[in-house]
Order: structure tokens, then C-alpha cells, then sequence
């Protein structure tokens, strides 16, 4: 009697299900525990994936794979130095701003203490102390040491990248070697992702970048301190779904009401409002081609879950991340109705 009697669930064996439990928990317990660790290596990866396009154009042109690498590195080190002086001194422009914004806001609790709307008085008692000299400088204080943190994560993550581009010319033939019945699965993992990233990254970063741009103008016109990391932070905040947006302009909207009347606080709003729509709504679509075949609740849970392990960056890397478990997931049969599961719009023929 050599028949199996193996049970399943919505079509997915038993067995499977328990084995992805189980990697499910080591993997959760990895990336908290061992995130000094694996979020560098994971920023790393996802890298370059990205810069590995341009690389391969440039080494079928001057003919040398580590040259390649190496121009496409220095460039993103220099991008990145530049920006952080700039962050750098658009954090020290707004504490320097601290005593006028404190002088302005005191201004507004005592106009709104002084109205009346139908014989009632607004209660200002909780605004009181809220935008101080102290406050600014300690947020800024803060800001200041995650910028800190954040570089020195980079450095990590340059050491990595170093390492996955060594290694990237010797690993296929040795997973060849280990996994030649596996190979052709692994390779298109790696195709798939790779140009699925690269059509996100590229695409969102061009979709922030303009944000940001449109930003940074309307707030450095109307004076707005600090506006270039409030453009900084449009652009990273719209790599996470749905919430990082609108969330983006709520700091510089808080400011301008501080700072102007209320016609010209709403009118800064509407700008920026509008900014977001017209890049979110009607550009991106464009450019994209087509959005993630991804559930949006699932979508949603999945960058929730990546930013209560690894906080903001954690949410940032929240899609990249689900595009691989998703195509991991598609590419073995016994997973693909998982991968179903997860789609926004499942394709029946997947399944044969």
C-alpha cells in the first residue's frame, strides 16, 4: 500500500502549511532579535537589485563588473552625503526658527481665546506649551541623533553591498552545484524580483523626488523653516502606502497656521494637498504601468507588521519585501495558492 493520504487546506497540504508556520516564527524572532543584523543586509539586497541594471549596461560598455559597481556606489555614496549636509543644516535653519514660532503660536492660543462663536469660548488650555523653544530643540536634538543612526547604518549597509556584489559573480554557479534541481525556480525568484523592484523603486522614487520638488518650493516661497526636511521627509514618507503622504504635509500645515493667517494656512494645505493628489492619482499610474498585484488590506498588515519590527525603515521596505514573498510564493506549487490568496486579482491559469 504505497498510496499517501495527505490532508489539505484550501488547497495547500497540511504538511506545508505547518513547515511555513514554523519558518513563519524563526523568521519573526530573526528579525527582531537580529535586526542590527538583518536590516542593513536586507537594505543592502534590495540595493542591489536596484543599482544592478545600470550596472550590467555599464560593464557590457567598459567591460570590467567591478568598475561597474563601483562608479554606481561612489555615486550613491556622494547622493546620499549630500543630502544628509543639506538635512544637516535645514534641521539647524528650524531651531534656529524655535523663539519665532513659540512668539507666533502664543499669538494664536490668544486669538483663539479671544473668539467667541455663538457666545461660546474655545478652550486654549492644551495648546499652552506646546510649540516651546525646548520642544523644538529637543525634537531637533532628536532628529539629529537619528540622522547619526542612520549613517552609521549606511556604513553597515556599504559593507554589505561591497560583499553581495563580490559574491554576486560566484553564487549562481555554487547554488548550481548545491541545488541543480532547484536552479531554474531560484533564477526566476531572482529575474522577477529584481525587475519587479527595480519597477517600483524607480517609479516611486520618481513619483517622491517630484513631490518633494513641489514641496520644497511652495514651503522655501512662503518661508517656511525647515523646508527642506519637510521635503526630505514627503519624499521618504511616500514610500509607504496609502499613509506616508498625506501624513507628510501635516507638520508643514501645523507650522503654517502658526506662522500666517488661516486663508493662507488652508491655501498652503490645498497646495500641498493637491501636490499629493495630482503625482499619487494621476502620474504614478502612468509611469507604473500597473500597480502591485497585491491585496490592499494584506498590503497594509504587511507594512504595519515591518514597521513594528524595524519602525520607519521598517515601513519602507514593507513593499519591496512583499513583492519577493509574494513571487516566492508563486514560484512553488504547494505555496501558489497562498500567492492566490495574497493577489489583488488572482490568475486562474497560475495554477497549471
Amino acid at each position: 500500500m504505497g498510496a499517501t493520504n495527505s490532508k489539505s487546506f484550501r488547497g495547500v497540504e497540511v504538511s506545508t502549511l505547518s513547515h511555513i508556520a514554523i519558518l513563519l516564527l524563526i523568521s519573526i524572532l530573526a528579525i527582531i532579535h537580529l535586526k542590527p543584523i538583518i536590516q542593513p543586509l536586507v537594505v543592502a539586497t534590495l540595493l542591489f537589485f536596484l543599482i544592478r541594471p545600470p550596472a550590467q549596461w555599464l560593464e557590457e560598455k567598459y567591460g570590467h563588473p567591478l568598475a561597474a559597481y563601483g562608479i554606481l556606489t561612489t555615486g550613491v555614496v556622494m547622493v546620499f552625503f549630500f543630502a544628509g549636509n543639506l538635512l544637516y543644516q535645514s534641521l539647524q535653519a528650524f531651531s534656529g526658527e524655535a523663539a519665532v514660532l513659540e512668539e507666533k503660536m502664543t499669538e494664536k492660543i490668544q486669538w483663539f481665546s479671544d473668539l467667541e462663536i455663538y457666545g461660546y469660548s474655545i478652550d486654549t488650555s492644551a495648546l499652552t506649551g506646546l510649540v516651546t523653544v525646548e520642544r523644538i530643540n529637543t525634537i531637533t536634538s532628536e532628529f539629529v541623533g537619528t540622522l547619526a543612526g542612520f549613517t552609521g547604518s549606511a556604513i553597515t549597509v556599504f559593507i554589505f553591498l561591497i560583499f553581495i556584489i563580490v559574491e554576486a559573480e560566484t553564487l549562481p554557479r555554487r547554488l548550481q552545484a548545491a541545488y541543480p534541481d532547484e536552479m531554474d525556480r531560484f533564477s526566476s525568484i531572482v529575474q522577477n524580483a529584481g525587475a519587479g523592484i527595480n519597477t517600483y523603486v524607480i517609479t516611486k522614487a520618481t513619483v517622491a523626488f517630484g513631490q518633494a520638488i513641489i514641496v520644497a518650493i511652495i514651503l522655501s516661497y512662503m518661508g517656511i523653516p525647515g523646508w527642506f526636511m519637510w521635503a526630505s521627509i514627503t519624499f521618504l514618507l511616500d514610500f509607504v502606502p496609502y499613509v506616508g503622504a498625506p501624513l507628510s504635509f501635516i507638520p508643514p500645515t501645523i507650522i503654517s497656521f502658526i506662522l500666517f493667517e488661516p486663508i493662507t494656512a488652508l491655501l498652503i494645505l490645498g497646495a500641498l494637498f493637491g501636490n499629493q493628489v495630482a503625482w499619487g492619482q494621476f502620474i504614478e499610474p502612468q509611469l507604473a504601468g500597473q500597480r502591485l498585484d497585491m491585496s490592499p488590506i494584506v498590503l497594509l498588515i504587511l507594512v504595519a507588521f515591518w514597521g513594528w519590527a524595524w519602525g520607519i525603515m521598517g515601513m519602507i521596505l514593507g513593499v519591496p519585501l512583499a513583492v519577493i514573498m509574494k513571487l516566492a510564493l508563486e514560484s512553488d506549487p504547494r505555496t501558489r495558492p497562498i500567492a492566490m490568496l495574497l493577489s489583488l486579482n488572482p490568475n486562474a491559469s497560475d495554477e497549471s
